[in-house]
């Protein structure tokens, strides 16, 4: 008699659980999703970098964004760089997005900045203006564009 009442105890118990699951259409969820992208050439500027990657099917074309140097401060936690120290993986681009909208940026680079991926600006070069009210990064390949 008790054994009977305890599996019909169980039983119900796992039948009550479906009510407490989330909704997968919940509109409050966060859609996070991310788009990794190899590093052409990336140079470190007094305002923050210029990261140039493939854009083309067969890495013929390339495209430029701009990183400012305050999002990779802890006070905006926006960028972040991750060494590639002993590890295969190329050095890639990797922008995050939440709700559609950017969210942050890592940058997997090599330590070594003599490395071919590290490049570097003509001292007479002057593009701050590129770096000023940079709030998000649209990616493009071919003729679409992720943003």
């Amino acid at each position: 008699m008790k054994k009977s009442f305890f599996v019909i105890l169980v039983s119900m118990a796992f039948a009550i659980l479906p009510l407490f699951a989330q909704d997968a259409e919940d509109p409050d969820s966060n859609d996070f999703y991310y788009v990794k992208v190899p590093i052409a050439k990336i140079y470190p500027y007094s305002k923050g970098y210029v990261v140039t990657y493939n854009v083309g099917t067969y890495g013929t074309e390339l495209d430029t964004v701009y990183l400012p140097a305050s999002w990779f401060s802890t006070k905006e936690s926006k960028g972040f760089i991750i060494n590639l120290k002993g590890t295969p993986v190329l050095p890639n681009l990797t922008v995050y997005y939440r709700n559609g909208a950017f969210d942050h940026v890592r940058l997997y680079v090599r330590e070594n900045r003599s490395d071919p991926t590290w490049g570097y600006m003509p001292l007479q070069t002057n593009i701050d203006d590129r770096f000023e009210n940079v709030t998000d990064i649209s990616l493009k390949f071919g003729r679409r564009e992720y943003q």
